[in-house]
């Protein structure tokens, strides 16, 4: 049986740490965000569509798109029954797992079998 962890292991604290924020090293000024690792990233922002045809025997469209890079992939939430959607949904990937040079974007119309193709753009990077 374990022990019940003490309550005050978990309790909020002040601290006050002198992590020589202003202070001046090697030509540089410090700060306290050199505490954090930089990052960076691809941003992919999926804002709309307009006009889109319509695929299905219904007439009805239920778009939505699905961004491609390498091995990763990232799908936007779908409309029922919408032309002109706007999804305004970003995608962020890392640029140090990044291993190809194309982003795809597709856009499909959802569907209970299977989903159709509605239109695809690549961009090279």
């Amino acid at each position: 049986m374990q022990k019940a962890p003490n309550p005050h292991e978990f309790a909020l604290k002040e601290t006050s740490p002198n992590i020589g924020a202003g202070a001046v090293t090697r030509d540089k000024l410090s700060c306290t965000y050199d505490l954090v690792e930089q990052m960076q990233y691809l941003y992919v922002r999926v804002v709309k569509a307009k006009d889109l045809p319509t695929k299905d025997v219904t007439g009805s469209l239920d778009p939505y798109v699905e961004v491609k890079l390498g091995n990763y992939k990232g799908l936007t939430k779908h409309f029922e029954k919408k032309s002109n959607p706007q999804w305004n949904q970003i995608f962020a990937f890392s640029k140090d797992r990044i291993q190809a040079s194309v982003l795809e974007v597709i856009v499909k119309d959802k569907d209970v079998i299977a989903d159709d193709f509605v239109g695809r753009v690549w961009f090279d990077l």
